[in-house]
């Protein structure tokens, strides 16, 4: 890895950490897309930037070529991976997926029929011509085919509100653009983790995803992940083979994929996967709890064509002793006057890290409600057990304080650790 550099497609603030990781291996790291500094903060922190835009290919092959750059990667947002593998392509850089498959990975309607294919567990869809004034299975989720970050769901709770949404929609003009399914109320969520590695599938982990509330036809947000997740063993059982199956036919060979499922009729089925990074940042749990980063995995792809240079036997089937967690902060619509202590919260036992994905002077709009936008923080950290992490948990919520300009408090809602302790009691 000596004196080799990576380009990053995209310098928005969750690429710090793909820059932290590469600068840990003693990397230089360069960042390019269309967007200035205040967009694109990443700039700043990088050897070199530039803003080519990664739909320019002209431009990008020749800096990539100019700038003697060794790999390319990327993460974090799905509108990103087409672009990403066609630029691998052109200029003969190693990609972790293929165009073909990050096309069936990104469009829900794509992989949905796949699911129903390999019989993977996952929620039934409804044709919009099927909703009508006599229709009884309402709420219903509307989501589009291709998308990520919960930007453009919309939860619609009788037929007028989808007659409203249809219009502006344009469902009937082009239904495959929107997947329409039921939206479960009584929501128990959990995550599963996936890696593969020159060719081998492993299941890395699962966590519960517990969420905020919805407002209005606004989509509750992950306040806290537990690792692993209290219905590991009945994804195990139930919905990881049929998933394995699938990604082994698909042929993906290396990087990472998330499955977010529901507990639904007494088995985890899916709803939304993802084949990239993530901004739920599990790998920093997996690298305590596991002795695995799959985030320094992938730049270690990115510069040599594979995740394991070491060559050691990975053994990654059971889940890792002990919990993880993952504590999101949500702010309200407003901008952010103030951030306290953070220093604190840093020395707390088990403490991975604290980062900030929104800044003081960052504003949450009404447009970012009920998106990732809405995330201020994350606060990542172990425990012995879940009485501990209750505690760690509460200690986190009493000493984070974030408040908008005015001095109110901007935190949406904290997760009841009550709630986290009743979970794995079920």
């Amino acid at each position: 890895m000596d004196k080799k550099k990576l380009l990053l497609l995209g310098g928005t603030r969750n690429m710090k950490e793909i820059l932290d990781a590469a600068h840990k291996l003693d990397l230089a790291v360069g960042v390019t897309d269309w967007y200035d500094v205040k967009r694109s903060p990443v700039k700043l922190l990088a050897e070199e930037s530039f803003d080519i835009s990664i739909l320019d290919e002209e431009k990008l092959d020749r800096m990539i070529r100019e700038h003697h750059y060794d790999g390319v990667l990327t993460g974090f947002t799905d509108s990103y991976l087409i672009p990403y593998a066609e630029i691998c392509s052109r200029n003969r850089l190693f990609c972790y997926g293929t165009r073909e498959q990050f096309e069936i990975l990104t469009n829900k309607a794509k992989y949905k029929e796949l699911f129903n294919q390999y019989q993977v567990p996952t929620l039934e869809t409804y044709d919009p011509g099927q909703i009508d004034e006599r229709f009884a299975h309402f709420p219903i989720l509307l989501k589009p085919a291709e998308g990520s970050g919960g930007n453009g769901l919309r939860v619609i709770a009788d037929y007028e509100k989808f007659l409203a949404a249809q219009s502006e929609l344009q469902l009937l003009v082009d239904p495959a653009k929107i997947i329409i399914e039921p939206y479960l109320t009584q929501r128990r969520e959990m995550t599963a983790f996936f890696l593969f590695v020159d060719g081998e599938v492993y299941l890395t982990g699962t966590a519960n995803r517990f969420l905020s509330g919805t407002k209005d036809t606004k989509i509750g947000l992950p306040l806290l992940y537990s690792m692993p997740a209290s219905d590991d063993q009945l994804f195990r059982q139930h919905t990881a083979p049929a998933l394995m199956r699938l990604f082994r036919d698909l042929e993906l060979k290396n990087g990472m994929l998330f499955a977010q499922c529901f507990l639904h009729e007494g088995v985890p089925k899916v709803y939304d996967l993802g084949y990239r990074l993530t901004g739920t940042q599990e790998y920093k749990l997996m690298e305590q709890m596991m002795g695995i980063n799959p985030l320094e995995m992938m730049i270690h792809h990115a510069l040599s064509g594979t995740m394991n240079p070491s060559g050691r036997v990975l053994a990654l089937d059971q889940p890792a002793e002990g919990y993880g967690f993952n504590a999101t902060i949500l702010g309200r619509v407003g901008t952010i006057g103030s951030i306290a202590g953070e220093e604190a919260i840093r020395t707390l036992p088990g403490m991975l890290d604290l980062t900030l994905k929104s800044a003081v002077g960052d504003s949450i709009t009404d447009k970012m409600v009920g998106t990732l936008g809405q995330i201020i923080a994350r606060v990542f950290f172990t425990a012995p057990t879940l009485e501990a992490a209750a505690a760690t948990l509460q200690q986190v919520y009493d000493l984070l304080v974030i408040t908008d300009t005015s001095g109110q408090d901007m935190i949406v809602e904290r997760m009841d650790p009550a709630r986290l302790l009743a979970s794995y009691e079920n």
